[in-house]
């Protein structure tokens, strides 16, 4: 049975956002741009029960990778509440959990051909098809520094919310937010003090993502998430990343009792609509909507929080030891390193679908809001 959870969680992971919807159980400031969910927060303070009245019934049609008891579940429950509380019950949610309709692999296309109104899209497996979200999907300072860095970069910002949206409704999509998804962290077999002894002390460092590991000077062994429980206990590696979450939910802390955050956190997942059905909604039943995804953007960022604390304390009440806190300069290194790989890997992909011209104006905007001196 253990197996097979670790499978599923690992599965989960690969296919999900950003670096990383995660697989544990367990606020951010709203975009102003009218083309996003959080297009006002505040607006939902305002008196729901007379909005309520003008709000025609409606079920959305929503399909979820996740199971309810994870952490991406229990935000999406948050937001059919939500939805039902601004609408006065007038909107309710018509969920599939747990990939029962469609997998990661297939949610875009579900909700692109209108099979679905709704998906929380990990954009991971999809990348070639929305070439414009393949900029660094996490940003150091937080949960809430990495939900300020999406929603600058996806609704506030006119060039690059011009481009994201405009690439969306090509294919008959859009999106409402963005959710948090959770910190990065190195787990490793040998104590370590900060990022130098770290990899110094590594013999093999296992992950699929070898540029950004190899240019901190580790010798990366590809290996896939399911694996790298018993990598490390036989020794086939010693040290490792990955967020956190899974991490915890597979515990690696049982073979690996050495750990660090990262310094980075992710984005998981985007609400996403597709066009035609968003356009033949009541103004009234819009705003619901907007106004509910923007709550569960802001709420995403709470949860996910505790859930770090929370896992955090596993860790440390498991194995005895208390995480090592990375410097700033060691987390600006490994910031550095995930920038170059990851803008790399963007700016070929966008190469190969005539968006280079896009994508450098995105990516000079992520770094502008990580504090990055990137020379693309």
């Amino acid at each position: 049975m253990k197996k097979v959870l670790t499978i599923l969680l690992a599965l989960a992971l690969l296919c999900s956002m950003a670096a990383c919807g995660d697989s544990s159980s367990s606020s951010a400031s709203a975009p102003a741009s009218s083309g996003s969910a959080a297009a006002s927060s505040a607006a939902a303070s305002s008196d729901s029960g007379a909005a309520a009245a003008d709000v025609d019934p409606l079920t959305i049609k929503f399909s979820s990778t996740f199971q309810e008891t994870e952490t991406g579940g229990i935000i999406q429950k948050y937001f059919i509440d939500k939805v039902g509380e601004l609408s006065g019950g007038a909107i309710t949610v018509d969920m599939a959990w747990g990939g029962t309709l469609f997998d990661s692999m297939g949610e875009l296309d579900a909700v692109i051909d209108g099979v679905v109104d709704m998906i929380a899209l990990g954009h991971m497996p999809h990348v070639d098809t929305v070439p414009y979200l393949s900029y660094p999907g996490f940003a150091p300072g937080g949960t809430q520094a990495a939900l300020d860095y999406f929603d600058e970069i996806m609704f506030k910002n006119p060039e690059t919310s011009a481009l994201i949206q405009g690439e969306a409704e090509s294919l008959g999509i859009k999106y409402l937010n963005v959710l948090a998804g959770g910190a990065n962290a190195f787990c490793t077999k040998y104590a370590f003090t900060d990022l130098d002894s770290m990899v110094a002390g590594s013999t093999s460092f296992g992950n699929f993502d070898a540029a950004i590991f190899e240019y901190l000077g580790f010798q990366v062994t590809s290996i896939a998430p399911p694996d790298v429980y018993q990598g490390l206990d036989r020794g086939m590696i010693n040290s490792t990343q990955m967020a956190l979450a899974p991490m915890v939910a597979m515990a690696w802390y049982e073979v690996a009792p050495y750990w660090a955050l990262d310094g980075t956190y992710t984005g998981g997942n985007f609400f996403t609509v597709n066009l035609d059905w968003w356009d033949s909604l009541t103004d009234a039943q819009r705003s619901v909507i907007e106004q509910a995804a923007a709550a569960t953007e802001d709420y995403s960022a709470t949860i996910y929080d505790d859930s770090i604390a929370a896992d955090i304390e596993t860790i440390e009440s498991a194995t005895g030891n208390k995480l090592v806190q990375l410097s700033d300069d060691d987390i600006a290194r490994i910031w550095e390193a995930t920038f170059i790989a990851k803008a790399s890997d963007a700016m070929s992909r966008a190469e190969k679908h005539g968006k280079a011209e896009g994508m450098h104006t995105i990516l000079e905007l992520a770094a502008q809001l990580t504090d990055y001196d990137w020379q693309g």
